[in-house]
């Protein structure tokens, strides 16, 4: 299928050697490729520059492909290892080298060559023979080239340009602050009887933390000391269990705080980076930030998502104060004589789904062994979409730690079950060298322009990254909301793996509307919440059982416990105030302060049990600051719309044969043509109307 390349990484029918990638080697490779790329690009433009130029999809479309190919790909592999591998050598050489990326990247965007060269070639005669997805391809290139300055006097070009490199770097530094300061943070706990509620598997992991910081006598998992972090794991595993309430408090306020003061401050970055978006909104014509980042969504205004917004809340918001009523009540009944705080909720709702709902997660995760969940994920990914998922032999891939592994996918419905995608798998958290969160990271893009005699339409092959915590020893079993994540994040790979785009520009992320994005993760995690899937996924690490009818009930019950309050603090809240910030919010004319100001009055609408007034959350949104969610924070909702209404037609399915054939359905209709299609228009062939909010409200046990 594909195979590992030697250096320099960058042969369009291989994988890079990732075991063979060090910084030194890195840096050699991109500025050969940087070179090479140079050298084609000026050849390229030279020849549409010709008079008696032809412009042809293959003269224009195809060898701009070509030529974008490995810089792409070579530079995808170390944003990969920046993820993974990371080190203070690596980051060295991507500081050192990305401007220059970034350049060639940016360089045809803004050749006055090329884009005269795409609109004449959408001129010509030639266009009415183009596919749907070549039009679009060609439609967005262009648009693209314009939203990236090409229409602008050299002068504002060299401005916007210097902007952008300040940007990147700024993006670069929120993240590294993030990462440092959460390594740089730790409590160290000497009373077990502070840690009361902990589950014994969470100590365990704390007590290796103690030892990996170099406090030796803590091998004794339940004698101590134990050290912990504000990683999103740690931190949950306190608010949600630990029976003291001023450590509880102790551990919100740090996680509220982490990057908000020196040496890894994100105040200054996120208002400089908020200054710079709205400076190049401005450059391109727009009053806004978010006005420009709409222009490639399927969102059509500010307003709209505003309006979707409100609603949700509104219907949330009453919901949200009946369950904090009841909550509150539940505590003063358990001996809680203060009111209700943040750091209150985490722990009152997991005493509650415990005692009323007699959910147990430490007995749930029992059913849930890592390798079983894995298998079942991929039967249920076969029994919906007729493909068959394999691990590799791991000496036959490099990859960049052991516990890395390989897998290809199998059409099981086209003659000769061929591989049609591959990934890598990479679950366990390395703190200090991976980079928090879960996510998809692509590494070769399906393209026919990269076609052979024996394969004619290259391969994609992606990363999926999560943090599962190791096992101190013995099996892995895999919580609850990991359980979600990782069904979310391997969603995100199913869109590319079933992709029938012929080009890189339809087949990656690129192509794909933003607010569509996350559609495909939060579909598949959806089953995580069905009979028949969670049957598939769970078998007891004693008996073999899987999940009895009634833990199942339990299950459901708790993803649905305090679910518009959940969803009003993680989603609504924040993608108000990220549209608010890059819309209404002016950092021309007000200080680093004044975000913070914002966050908490939109805390005032979106929280029935009031925010800290010195929350300093905006600073670990990573999502917003670092990566394409800028005004875009609204796309999970948008997304979850989506993905909701999607999944209802599994819901009213009647029998395993209406399943499958909604499952090819929705593979055939949305996963292989999200890309090279309108996204609304591939929702409405689907669904057969136009999408509401009716099923996210009611899978989220949200009444009107």
């Amino acid at each position: 299928m594909v195979a590992s390349s030697p250096k320099p990484y960058t042969n369009e029918y291989s994988l890079p050697s990732f075991a063979s990638m060090t910084p030194a080697t890195i840096a050699a490779a991109l500025c050969t490729t940087i070179d090479e790329t140079t050298f084609d690009l000026n050849s390229y433009e030279d020849d549409l520059a010709d008079p008696s130029a032809d412009f042809s999809w293959t003269s224009v479309m195809d060898r701009l492909e070509l030529i974008n190919d490995p810089l792409h790909r070579l530079w995808d592999a170390v944003s990969l290892l920046s993820r993974t591998k990371n080190s203070p050598e690596l980051r060295a050489v991507v500081a050192a080298m990305q401007e220059q990326v970034l350049a060639i990247h940016r360089r045809p965007t803004q050749s006055t060559v090329v884009f005269h060269a795409m609109a004449k070639l959408r001129a010509s005669d030639e266009s009415a023979t183009f596919s749907p997805e070549q039009k679009r391809i060609l439609d967005r290139a262009i648009q693209h080239s314009i939203l990236n300055g090409v229409a602008m006097d050299d002068y504002d070009r060299g401005t916007f340009n210097a902007q952008q490199l300040q940007l990147t770097a700024l993006q670069r530094t929120f993240t590294n602050n993030l990462v440092d300061a959460i390594s740089a943070f730790s409590l160290l706990v000497f009373d077990k009887t502070e840690l009361d509620g902990v589950p014994d598997s969470a100590l365990s992991n704390f007590a290796q933390n103690a030892v990996a910081a170099g406090h030796t006598d803590a091998a004794d998992p339940l004698a101590g000391p134990w050290q912990l972090s504000v990683d999103l794991a740690s931190y949950l595993i306190i608010v949600k269990h630990c029976h003291n309430r001023t450590l509880r408090e102790t551990m919100f306020r740090a996680y509220a705080a982490v990057a908000s003061d020196a040496p890894h401050n994100n105040v200054p970055v996120i208002h400089d980076i908020l200054r710079l978006r709205h400076d190049q909104a401005r450059m391109l014509g727009f009053d806004s930030y978010a006005e420009l980042s709409l222009t490639t969504k399927m969102a059509p205004s500010v307003a709209a998502v505003e309006a979707i917004i409100d609603s949700l809340q509104a219907k949330c918001f009453a919901a949200s104060e009946i369950e904090v009523a009841k909550l509150g009540a539940f505590a003063v009944a358990h001996g809680q004589e203060e009111p209700l705080q943040q750091w209150d909720i985490p722990y009152w709702t997991e005493r509650v789904q415990t005692t009323a709902l007699g959910v147990i997660e430490d007995e749930m995760k029992r059913y849930f062994p890592l390798h079983r969940v894995l298998e079942g994920m991929f039967e249920l990914i076969k029994e919906l979409f007729g493909v068959q998922i394999a691990v590799v032999d791991q000496g036959q891939v490099d990859t960049w730690h052991p516990d890395v592994y390989f897998y290809e996918m199998r059409a099981l419905e086209q003659p000769g079950e061929p591989v049609i995608a591959a990934f890598f798998l990479d679950l366990f958290a390395r703190p200090g060298e991976k980079c928090l969160g879960a996510w998809m990271n692509e590494i070769v893009v399906r393209s026919k322009v990269f076609g052979t005699d024996t394969m004619p339409v290259r391969v994609p092959v992606y990363c999926l990254g999560m943090n599962i915590p190791p096992a101190a020893e013995g099996q892995c079993f895999v919580s609850l909301p990991d359980l979600s994540l990782l069904f979310n994040v391997f969603g995100y790979g199913l869109r590319v793996a079933f992709s029938c785009a012929n080009y890189t520009l339809s087949a990656g992320r690129a192509g794909v509307e933003w607010d569509c994005i996350e559609v495909a993760g939060e579909f598949l995690k959806k089953f995580v919440f069905s009979r028949d899937a969670i049957h598939m996924i769970s078998s007891h690490v004693d008996t073999g059982e899987p999940l009895p009818d009634a833990m199942f009930d339990k299950l459901v019950a708790t993803m649905q416990f305090m679910g518009a309050t959940d969803y009003l603090r993680r989603k609504l809240h924040v993608a108000a105030t990220d549209m608010s910030t890059h819309h209404h919010f002016d950092p021309l004319l007000t200080t680093e302060e004044s975000m913070f100001d914002l966050f908490n009055e939109y805390g005032t609408r979106f929280r029935v049990v009031a925010s800290l007034s010195d929350d300093r959350t905006l600073c670990r949104l990573v999502q917003i600051f670092a990566e394409g969610y800028g005004a875009g924070y609204y796309s999970y909702v948008w997304s979850d719309m989506l993905a909701s209404d999607a999944f209802a037609e599994f819901e009213n399915a009647t029998s395993r044969d209406q399943w499958q054939s909604c499952g090819r359905k929705f593979r055939d209709t949305i996963l292989a043509r999200t890309g090279s299609c309108n996204s609304d228009t591939l929702f409405e062939k689907f669904l057969g109307r136009q999408p509401t909010t009716d099923a996210l409200l009611k899978q989220r046990g949200i009444t009107k």
